[in-house]
Parts: C-alpha cells; structure tokens; sequence
C-alpha cells in the first residue's frame, strides 16, 4: 500500500506531501488544476521514463518519494532480497532528476538502477492508463487472468501437464546418462574411442615424464658436464693428481711408521681415502657417456612433447589421466551396451509427449471457454460503465513450444470501444480513460484477487454520466475492499464514495502559479461534490443533495 507520496518541485508543484488511506482516494480539482501532475510523479517515482521538462522551471532538480507499506506482501519482499535491500515493512523510494540530466534512485537508502526498480515497483502498483505500469499490456498476466477465471477445472489440467513434464524430464535425464539419441549416442562413442585411443597410444608411466626431463636436461648440458667430469678425472687420477699426491704421502708415513702408532694410524686413512678416490672415479666414469647423440635429444623432446599433451588434455598428473581413462572405458562399455535401453526410453518419450498435447488441447478448450466467459461478462460490465458499444474478445494462436508448463496457447486480449472500429490489441489503444474503465470491469470481474496491491486509475470518468458514474463508484467501493485505490475523478458519486479525499488546486503567489495539494475534511468534502455538481456555495438544495450521496455511498460501503 501506499502510505505516503512527496513532490518537489514537479511540474507546477513546489512542494505537496499527501498522504494516503487503504481503501479508496479520490484525487478531484477544476480542470488544469495538476491532476495529471500527481499521476505523473506517481509514474516517475515508479521508473517511467521522464526527461527535464518535468523540472518546476527555475529549479535545478525535482525529487518524488514514495513510502510503501510491504509487510506481508512476499513478492515484494523476496524482489528486495534478491538485490539485498534491507526492509522492515517499510519500502522508501526516492527519485531524483537534475536539470543536467544527471538522475538517481535509492531503495531503502541504497542505489539502483530503473531497470531493478521497476521489478520491485510492477509487483506494488498497477497504474492504469498508463502503458509503463499496465498490467494487462502483458500477455503472460493475459493469460494468468484466462487461467485465474477457469478455476479449479484449469488448475486441475495444468497439474496434470506439470506431472506428465516432470516425466518426460526423468527421461530425458536417462536418456542423457545414455547419451541421448542414436545420433548424440554414435557422436559420443567416436569421441571417447578417439580419447582411449590417444591415451593407450602415449602410454606414459608413473614417473617418467620426471625422468625424461632428467635426462633432457643431461643431454643439453653435455659439454659442460663432460668438461667438468674430465677435469675431475685428471685431478684425481693423471700424472702428479690427487691419487699420486697421496700414494707418495702413505709411502713417506709408512718408512716412520716404527717410530709412533700416530704415523700408523694416519697411514691407514689416507690409504682409506685412496679407496674412496678410486671409487669416485669409477662413478665418474661410469656415469657419463662418451657418446652424444643428438637424435636422442630429439626423441626426447618429443616424448615430453606427447606426454604434456595428454596431462594438460587428460588430467594434469598421470594419476588423474589413469582415471579418466577408466572412466572413458566404462562409458563406452555402457554406450555399447545401451541401444537398446535407449530406443525403450525414446518409444516412451514420444508417448509421453502424444499425452502432453492431449492435455494442451483440453487445456486451450477450457480456457477459449474461460474466455468467451469473460468476454459476454465484460461487455456487459462496460455498458454499464457508458460504453454500450465495447467489445472485448480473445484471440488465441500456438506457440512453437514442445513443452511447456503453460501449454501451447498464445493468447492477446482485442477490445474495441466504439461502433464500426474493428477491435485492436490492448496496447493500440490510444484512450486512458478507454482502458481505465476496462480494467475497471475486469477488476470487478476478477474479484479484486488478481493483481497488484495498489491500482491507480486515470481518467477513468471520461465519458461516464448519470447512472454509469454509480456503477463506477460502486465497482470502485468493491475493489477497494482488498486493494488500495487511487484514482482521479471529476465525479461527485465517486468523490461520495472515496475513503479519503484530495481537492488540486492552482494559486499564484508572487506572479507565479503553483499547484496545491490539501487533503479535505468531511465538511470540505460535502463542498466539493457541491461544486462537481454544478452547484452554488450556499445552496441547501446542492449541499442536502451532497449530504445525501455521501450517506448512500457509506451504507453501500457497509453493506459490502
């Protein structure tokens, strides 16, 4: 509901705060007064479009703010925690547009875009007339409302659509694990073939791409190792080396060795050191080949070339390349195995679908049923609202959808409101007040339950005289008993009937016209259905007529 709207600086309005009622609230005043300037700043603040134009010359930005009471509206409250906007029953939203183009828009306080505004804004208010905020220009809530009216017979089919979805869903899953069909099967089973194939075919073992790297790295330093190697040798063992340096030493010490056990002892290791020499020369020896082959270092590089492909295509480690490679044997093992188990499921698939369209069929049956339904009782409601020539019907095509939870139907909602015009679809329609009092008939018809919380209907009293301005007074009085109502009216038997009421008015002070907003008193409320019906301030006849409406419109209000 909304609670509360502030303007400054809109148009002709400097500054208006108004606050509304649950129920119905009439906006009235002399043509020109700035009506439509509400409704605009109520759009506005809601994320319609707007330019500079809508700026109180002379002023370098205009801001509305809008206070929603939300508590309990889900919809709403899940909307806000999907763009984690905090709330605690209260909504607070406040636009604001500069002169340089420059605009803003917070929720709550915090920023967002129009396009995230108005996903919270379309679930709040449905502003009639207006084309940004009209709820049925949609044709998904076309259809809400076609299925909304069928009742239980609908919901009753559609559960059974859901159900049969859900199955065709399961084998689809099946068939999927199966590969899916003949074609997507075969495609499957050449591609795993080809990954088996290029695995098995690189063959690489545990350790090994370690090893190549290893000797890739020997090879490429070949020179320098075979340099340092021989240097080393002949350190050790060539003329006057290592060896001969310490074979002399333990001859020296063994001529003194009679002379001390210390000699003896020091010859003992430097012969152990002899020992280790002649062993790391061995080893030297040993571990380096005289042969380079420059052909080897090539097959190298290629090897590490083909193990790499099939680590970084596989798995990254030989561990998880294994894996997957028993994993590829076991699905081709299934593939090969599952033609059969494939071709049961596509069978049951396409019975599955064959029951499906059944069911779409008896679906669009009950719902052109539905419709011609809503078609005899809206015209009807529209003569009664002075347009005895409307006429309303649905047109209804199929979409290209296998399947979907909503059947295959598309529909469009055509209205026509005056004689000789062929009907068009809604959003053709150029007149406010045209699919104001639509949408006031299918309000009624619907029984206030479809919707937003707040309708805002303009211009809904174009036209409308004598016994009709009743009939929308009191379809009016009975939405209003579930849903909040703003609406702008030049008719007293609305203003009689309106829960609250506000009277625009234009003044000029200082050589400039500004529009005011003032919410009326019962006594004041008695003198504006006085002027709406033409007459005279003073006249007991007038006010006693006044009175009267008023009094009529609470005991139909009571007696709802």
């Amino acid at each position: 509901m909304l609670k509360t709207l502030v303007i400054e600086n809109v148009a002709l309005i400097e500054k208006a705060e108004i606050e509304f009622t649950k129920g119905l609230n009439v906006l009235s005043g002399e043509t020109g007064a700035g009506k439509s300037v509400i409704l605009e700043s109520v759009n506005f603040v809601l994320g319609a479009r707007a330019d500079k134009t809508l700026i109180l010359q002379g002023k370098d930005k205009c801001a509305v703010t809008a206070v929603f009471d939300v508590l309990g509206n889900f919809a709403v409250m899940e909307a806000l925690s999907k763009l984690d906007i905090d709330f605690d029953g209260e909504l607070i939203i406040k636009r604001i547009m500069h002169v340089d183009g420059r605009s803003s828009i917070k929720l709550n306080g915090e920023s967002v875009t129009a396009q995230m505004l108005k996903k919270v804004t379309s679930l709040l208010v449905d502003v009639h007339g207006q084309s940004d905020h009209f709820l049925l220009l949609k044709e998904k809530n076309q259809l809400e409302l076609i299925d909304a009216l069928g009742g239980a017979d609908i919901n009753e089919i559609k559960s059974k659509i859901a159900a049969i979805i859900s199955e065709i869903y399961d084998v689809d899953d099946k068939l999927s694990s199966l590969g899916g069909s003949d074609e997507d099967r075969a495609k499957r089973l050449d591609y795993i073939e080809f990954c088996i194939k290029e695995i098995e075919e690189v063959g690489f073992t545990k350790g090994e791409d370690e090893e190549l790297l290893s000797r890739r790295k020997k090879l490429q330093n070949y020179g320098k190792i075979s340099e340092a190697i021989s240097a080393c040798l002949n350190a050790v063992n060539g003329d006057g080396g290592a060896t001969d340096l310490i074979s002399e030493s333990v001859r020296s010490l063994d001529s003194v060795a009679g002379f001390s056990e210390v000699y003896s002892a020091l010859s003992e290791r430097l012969r152990a050191v002899l020992d280790e020499l002649s062993d790391v020369s061995e080893t030297l020896a040993d571990s380096f080949d005289d042969e380079f082959d420059p052909n080897e270092l090539d097959t190298i590089e290629r090897r590490i070339d083909d193990i790499n492909r099939v680590k970084k295509k596989y798995g990254g480690d030989h561990a998880t390349v294994e894996k997957n490679l028993e994993n590829f044997k076991a699905e081709k093992n299934l593939l090969s195995d599952s033609g059969y188990e494939a071709n049961k499921l596509a069978l049951l698939r396409g019975e599955l679908i064959k029951k499906l369209h059944l069911f779409y069929d008896e679906l669009t049956e009950k719902r052109k049923f539905s419709a011609e339904k809503l078609s005899l009782t809206l015209t009807e409601k529209l003569r009664d609202l002075a347009m005895k020539n409307a006429v309303f019907t649905v047109k209804f095509d199929k979409t290209q959808e296998e399947i979907s939870k909503n059947g295959n139907d598309e529909i469009e909602f055509l209205f026509s409101a005056n004689a000789g015009e062929d009907v068009k679809p809604l959003s053709k329609i150029a007149s406010g007040g045209e699919l104001s009092r639509l949408m006031l008939a299918v309000k009624s018809v619907s029984g206030a339950a479809f919707g937003s919380v707040t309708y805002v209907f303009d211009e809904i009293d174009a036209g409308v005289s004598g016994n009709a301005a009743f009939v929308v007074a009191e379809n009016f009085a009975k939405i209003a008993k579930e849903k909040q109502i703003i609406a702008v009216s030049h008719l007293a038997q609305i203003v009689a009937m309106s829960d609250r009421s506000f009277y625009i008015y234009k003044k000029e002070i200082d050589g400039r016209t500004n529009t005011f907003v003032t919410m009326l008193s019962d006594s004041e409320k008695v003198y504006e259905i006085v002027r709406l019906i033409g007459g005279r301030e003073g006249d007991a006849a007038s006010r006693s007529h006044a009175e009267n409406l008023i009094s009529n419109a609470k005991v139909f209000k009571k007696n709802l």
